[in-house]
C-alpha cells in the first residue's frame, strides 16, 4: 500500500493502515459516526488525495475521492444495506484506492462532483 492516513468520524487517526483494519473501521460506521476519510500521506496534498464514505441514514454509502484540484473530485453510492453487501463493496474500493492499484477504478460507478 501507498503511505496512507485514516480519519475516523470521532476525530481518531491512524496512520498506514493495512486492509483488515480499514475493512475493520468501515464495519464500525454507524449513524452517530457515519464517516471514514483516508488520504494519501507519501508526499502528495492530503486535501487534495483522498477517498472519503459517508454511511446515509438509508444504508446506502456515498464514497467520494479527489484526486487533485476540484475539477478531479467524483463520486458513486453504493447501494443499501450497507450492513451486508454494501460494507464488502465500500471496503474493496477503498482498499483499493489506498493500494493505488487502480482496480477502484472499475468497481464504481464514478460522476464528478460539481463545486
Amino acid at each position: 500500500m501507498t503511505a496512507t492516513r485514516a480519519l475516523t468520524a470521532d476525530g481518531t487517526v491512524h496512520d498506514s493502515p493495512d486492509a483488515v483494519m480499514l475493512y475493520d473501521l468501515l464495519s464500525e460506521l454507524n449513524l452517530r459516526f457515519p464517516f471514514l476519510i483516508v488520504e494519501r500521506a507519501d508526499g502528495r496534498d492530503p486535501e487534495q488525495h483522498y477517498i472519503q464514505v459517508h454511511l446515509a441514514e438509508d444504508g446506502s454509502c456515498l464514497v467520494e475521492y479527489r484526486d487533485g484540484g476540484p475539477d478531479q473530485h467524483f463520486r458513486t453510492v453504493v447501494g443499501p444495506p450497507y450492513a451486508m453487501k454494501g460494507h464488502d463493496e465500500v471496503a474493496a474500493l477503498v482498499t483499493s484506492w489506498a493500494q493505488d492499484d487502480g482496480e477502484w477504478l472499475q468497481r464504481g460507478h464514478w460522476q464528478r462532483v460539481r463545486v
